[in-house]
């Protein structure tokens, strides 16, 4: 027994949605919001850890979506640009507003849920130096960190969307690592970073 991925099925699914909303139909793009919406809000409010921020980057996200769908290429899967676009918009955000942004926070506990006080102050320091420092990174790193810790895409996944080589995905990843390792020597230590990834 073969069934149709369910990827698969559910861009074969979202097909008549996007020719639709390219003809100008705007319920057909309501309904591509619907499917999506909560999953672009997520992966913002893990970039910002605020619901506001998270809700205003997700408009945009879907503004931009609207005014560049003639951009999507049919052959390709609808989420993986998706994630492009929405990943690009949280970056520009990143940028424009200094957001305290954090690479540990989107893997670690939020600091609420923390028991010492002192530790989730430490956490919200941590947060502001590291996000601070992945949004100043060159652009194509910045593009493949921020898909991997905004949004856990795997390598071939961030492959798939960047549209570059596997081996090119890993090689921007580490040197992303390598830059965000040195830039942040008093809040990531090798131990932390070593045992968080080695065999990337």
């Amino acid at each position: 027994m073969h069934s149709q991925p369910l990827e698969s099925a559910h861009e074969d699914d979202e097909r008549p949605l996007i020719a639709a909303s390219l003809a100008g139909d705007e319920d057909a793009f309501r309904q591509l919001v619907e499917r999506h919406y909560r999953l672009v809000l997520n992966v913002a409010y893990r970039a910002f850890g605020s619901l506001a921020t998270a809700e205003d980057c997700t408009q945009e996200v879907f503004i931009k979506v609207h005014k560049n769908l003639h951009s999507y290429r049919a052959d390709k899967p609808f989420i993986h640009w998706l994630h492009r676009v929405a990943t690009n918009t949280v970056t520009d955000t990143i940028r424009r507003r200094r957001v305290d942004l954090s690479l540990d926070a989107l893997v670690r506990e939020a600091p609420s849920l923390l028991g010492d006080p002192a530790e989730a102050a430490s956490l919200q320091e941590q947060r502001a130096a590291v996000r601070r420092a992945i949004a100043d990174l060159p652009g194509r790193l910045r593009d493949a960190i921020s898909l991997r810790v905004f949004h856990e895409l795997s390598y071939q996944e961030i492959a798939q969307v960047l549209n570059i080589p596997i081996g090119t995905v890993m090689s921007r990843i580490h040197n992303a690592k390598r830059l965000l390792r040195r830039e942040l020597a008093g809040y990531i230590t090798e131990s932390r970073d070593s045992g968080a990834g080695g065999s990337e």
